[in-house]
């Protein structure tokens, strides 16, 4: 009982951040709030023991990191894409509900490395993912 009451905050915590960064206007800003969101929902799912949804939150960390410094090498982009699919279906103990964070991070990440300069965009892209996200 005192894990879902831990994940559960945590997730709440997750939500506040995200509602930030979606006031935020320049891509680093909401990449930077984003960090603190995925730390949030990485705790939380851990706590709840939903390890795909961990693995997607460390990766989406790293993302939104080299997002931030400019790391425009594709091989680090991809290898960054291609990491959160590979571990998130490895570390899948949920079934199906364990891969919607694997392609919510997969649609997220890919319009963050092809839509970087679009703030549009990325609010539009991390809303579908936290919807998946939040299933």
């Amino acid at each position: 009982m005192i894990d879902i009451i831990i994940g559960n905050i945590c997730s709440l915590c997750a939500m506040v951040s995200d509602t930030i960064s979606a006031t935020r206007k320049k891509k680093n800003e909401i990449l930077a709030v984003q960090i603190i969101s995925q730390v949030f929902y990485g705790v939380g799912t851990l706590v709840l023991k939903g390890y795909s949804g961990v693995v997607q939150n460390a990766v989406g960390i790293l993302r939104n990191l080299a997002a931030i410094r400019n790391i425009n090498n594709k091989l680090v982009e991809w290898t960054l894409v291609i990491l959160g699919v590979l571990l998130g279906v490895a570390f899948n103990n949920r079934g199906v509900l364990g891969l919607l964070p694997v392609v919510a991070n997969l649609g997220y990440s890919i319009a963050v490395f092809q839509c970087k300069n679009n703030e549009k965009v990325l609010k539009l892209a991390f809303i579908a993912s936290a919807l998946m996200f939040s299933v």
